[in-house]
């Protein structure tokens, strides 16, 4: 017995070794939304219980599992309700969004990207850029704290995907022999997120996001936002398969 299970950690470690494991390709919908969360009671004065926000955005420099040098561009609308009224820290949020783009695939997993990978990185196919699309939505459920003129938030929900492209086309390709495919094209995924911000008097608000979102894998994306009086917002964000970019927008109070 105890020789078997040495066998089994010998073949582990060689194959580990050697290289023999395939490397995993994800959809480039698998990654967070770029939504713009406004902290409770809303920035215009509006004491709505209901706020619409809407995103345009555009990323760079893209990097992602056995991804790189990907550019996206999209946008995104998030309907946040507060069932006990506009002061209540509670908050349901509801998303819809989509992006498009173009991305290289990489070896980005140290000791599984087997040689038939990376030989076929070194043709001609394997330095292509491959176009994508996907539809992304999200339901959440979280919370806003002010503690002074700082904000505290949490969310956590369930944030689902699918699309297509000439990425996933070369996937499945791919995964018939030289890779694993994490998922079939669409999906979801579990979704979190923290924020800390603070107000600015009647210079509005400005937000940082942290969000995660994991099933089988980990994807991580943080938003730094700046909330104008009259409703406008932008600002910078970072995120895995969506790259590095600038995202603007508008919210709007019912």
């Amino acid at each position: 017995m105890k020789k078997t299970i040495f066998l089994g950690m010998l073949s582990a470690v060689a194959m580990s070794l050697c290289g023999c494991l395939n490397p995993h390709l994800g959809s480039m919908g698998a990654s967070t939304m770029i939504v713009a969360h406004q902290p409770r009671l809303a920035v215009n004065g509006d004491s709505s219980a209901m706020t619409l926000s809407v995103d345009a955005f555009g990323g760079a420099k893209m990097q992602g599992r056995n991804v790189k040098d990907g550019f996206s561009a999209g946008a995104t609308a998030a309907l946040n309700y507060r069932p006990f009224g506009y002061s209540s820290p509670l908050y349901v949020e509801a998303a819809f969004g989509g992006k498009g783009g173009n991305v290289s695939l990489d070896c980005s997993e140290a000791g599984k990207c087997n040689d038939g990978y990376m030989a076929w990185l070194e043709t001609p196919d394997g330095r292509k850029k491959y176009s994508f699309w996907n539809v992304q939505e999200r339901i959440a459920i979280g919370a806003d704290f002010d503690v002074g003129p700082v904000i505290l938030g949490v969310g956590a929900g369930i944030q689902t995907f699918e699309g297509g492209g000439d990425y996933d086309d070369i996937r499945d390709y791919l995964g018939n022999s030289l890779a694993e495919n994490d998922d079939e094209g669409y999906g979801a995924k579990l979704y979190s997120t923290a924020r800390i911000g603070a107000r600015l008097g009647q210079y509005g608000v400005i937000a940082f996001d942290a969000d995660f979102m994991w099933l089988k894998t980990l994807n991580v994306g943080f938003m730094l936002n700046y909330f104008h009086p009259s409703g406008f917002h932008g600002g910078i964000f970072a995120a895995q398969k969506v790259g590095y970019g600038v995202n603007v927008g508008k919210t709007f109070s019912f």
